[in-house]
């Protein structure tokens, strides 16, 4: 069970200030100033590619309340800035699955076929795991969900988990009270063994340790861009000061390395635990705002019943349509009932359009579609081929051309000339 979108704005607000203002001391005179008198560069402070692929897990999991990894997938393609400091396998990856690759595949052909260790999915996950407050448990497997996307080595997928879970605990914390030892010892305990659980571990042993760049030493800093390098500091300055998000933030920052991801980590827990409010107004104001993308209307992408549900698929004549991005919106907008008649229901779940009786819910078809260059297009299809749910059998003339008339009613939202 997910909380409200509270919690995950503040991580996603707490990540972007902390990834933007991390942002500014890669330029070294302005490090060595700031960083000597404890004062912040001005604004305005641009935001890179932690925070764009942050805005699009907020986004898919507010439309949805739920991961779909279809979707995700192609936000991050289609959202995809060049300029906003991606690594240059993730540039490559996400412009071949914008231009039609298949980005399973994609994913995990890179780095000689071990797929990415980065710290790239830790560093975008966590307000998905602030939703999720209730059940710190049940954030795993969706953390888990969003990061095979890009990084499927176990490495970088224990490093979503950890932030993510790390953020629903410091949500927990606004009603309770956690140590430092007791947070990052909850952290540990639901991420897996391997690595970063290690370096949890090690980051546990740090916590009285002053000095931050001490404890950067032994757990690193981001340096390497990789997940083990990255996630128990940014979790060390987060535990350590889990009610003061400027303080946090500057020890993120303090120890070079990597310091807009680390800062974005760190910032995205800790605003779990103070909310908004505790982000200093002035870093709220010098960071670049937020895309309007990124706030899509709660639930406006709805889910339903498919192929499982049916009794008996039978494959089924691939319509012959293409749509549009805006096209494609619509449908999985899934909003067109009146210009069906209020005969059909259409969502979208994980790259398939699902076609279901309102009254009763069964599903009737089951469209898988597939991105290719400028739009979308169905690639398989299955029927519903028992007579007390669907009578008419994949073969008929009659139930292709109602299917294809559902499409393209679903994808324009207007009623079309050819009709059932």
């Amino acid at each position: 069970m997910t909380e409200p979108n509270g919690p995950a704005l503040d991580a996603l607000n707490g990540l972007s200030v902390g990834d933007a203002l991390g942002a500014q001391f890669f330029v070294p005179d302005t490090a060595r100033a700031h960083h000597a008198s404890r004062t912040e560069p001005p604004g305005p402070w641009p935001w890179t590619d932690d925070t764009e692929m942050a805005c699009s897990v907020y986004a898919a999991h507010t439309e949805r309340g739920a991961i779909d990894t279809f979707d995700l997938t192609h936000a991050f393609a289609l959202r995809h800035d060049f300029d906003r400091g991606y690594g240059p396998a993730a540039n490559r990856l996400l412009r071949l699955v914008r231009e039609g690759g298949d980005a399973k595949a994609l994913a995990a052909e890179l780095f000689d076929g071990q797929g990415s260790y980065g710290n790239g999915a830790a560093m975008r996950v966590a307000p998905l795991g602030a939703a999720y407050a209730r059940d710190p448990a049940a954030a795993v497997r969706p953390a888990a969900d969003t990061a095979v996307i890009t990084h499927t080595h176990p490495q970088a997928v224990d490093g979503a988990i950890a932030v993510a879970v790390a953020a629903a605990y410091a949500v927990r914390a606004r009603t309770g009270t956690m140590t430092p030892n007791t947070f990052l010892a909850a952290v540990a305990e639901l991420t897996p063994r391997g690595a970063v659980h290690d370096g949890l571990t090690e980051a546990i042993g740090l916590l009285a340790e002053p000095d931050p760049l001490v404890a950067a030493r032994v757990l690193g800093n981001g340096s390497r861009t990789s997940a083990v390098d990255t996630v128990p500091y940014a979790l060390w300055c987060a535990a350590r000061r889990l009610t003061d998000y400027p303080a946090a933030v500057r020890e993120a920052i303090a120890a070079g390395g990597d310091m807009d991801t680390v800062a974005a980590i760190t910032g995205g827990v800790v605003a779990a635990r103070t909310g908004t409010a505790g982000i200093p107004a002035a870093w709220l104001a010098a960071r670049e705002p937020l895309p309007a993308w990124a706030f899509p209307e709660p639930g406006g992408v709805t889910g339903g019943r498919g192929r499982a549900d049916m009794l008996v698929p039978r494959p089924h004549p691939v319509p012959d349509v293409e749509w549009t991005d805006e096209q494609w919106r619509r449908i999985r907008a899934g909003r067109h009932t009146d210009a069906l008649d209020g005969r059909w229901a259409v969502h979208t779940h994980d790259g398939s359009v699902r076609i279901c009786r309102p009254k009763d819910g069964h599903p009737v078809w089951e469209v898988a579609v597939v991105r290719v260059r400028g739009g979308w297009r169905p690639v398989s299809a299955v029927a519903e081929t028992s007579h007390d749910r669907w009578p008419v059998p994949p073969e008929d003339p009659h139930g292709a051309a109602v299917l294809t008339w559902i499409l393209k009613t679903a994808a324009t939202g207007e009623r079309q000339p050819l009709r059932p």
